[in-house]
């Protein structure tokens, strides 16, 4: 395991862009075997615990307005892409040849491209913030912290969201 990822949470961490992480206590790169002796969990730990279930809370609860994104412009993209083989069609029958279905076709991969454009961006952002917790999960298994969190999202005024996060850990030492 990475030794940073504890000292990411610890508020005795000093970083350097020559050096990188370095303990404020030791003013030395982390040097622990398991768990570190010193490490002091406290704001800096809870701010991070919370932003970042925060983060993943967040994306799950788009999830249906993503589906149903997706839903929307998958049926108007093969809409339109029908719509332009069917008129295509027609004026084949009519003894016509023209280019034009084609390229109503070829305007209807646009809300194709962008129905799984939405869908794959949901899956790599909640992707990513899952892996974020998981990260945070990992050190503090090795410390024996349990944590539980309790997220309430609020009223949202122009843009910005109101959340409330209550967090209760058992094991903090």
């Amino acid at each position: 395991m990475d030794l940073t990822r504890h000292c990411e949470l610890c508020d005795n961490q000093k970083t350097d862009l020559k050096i990188g992480t370095t303990c404020g206590l030791t003013d030395r790169k982390p040097q622990f075997n398991k768990t570190c002796a010193t490490i002091k969990l406290t704001d800096k730990f809870e701010n991070k615990l919370k932003s970042v279930n925060i983060e993943y809370e967040n994306f799950k609860r788009k999830k249906t307005l993503t589906y149903i994104y997706f839903a929307v412009f998958l049926i108007i993209g093969i809409a339109v892409i029908v719509g332009g083989y069917l008129l295509g069609k027609y004026a084949l029958d009519s003894g016509v040849i023209s280019t034009v279905p084609i390229i109503i076709m070829g305007v209807g991969l646009a809300p194709l491209g962008m129905a799984f454009g939405t869908l794959n961006k949901h899956r790599q952002d909640i992707g990513a913030a899952k892996y974020k917790i998981d990260r945070i999960d990992q050190v503090l298994n090795e410390y024996r912290i349990e944590y539980d969190i309790n997220i309430m999202f609020g009223k949202e005024i122009h843009g910005s969201q109101e959340v409330y996060a209550d967090l209760k850990t058992k094991g903090l030492r």
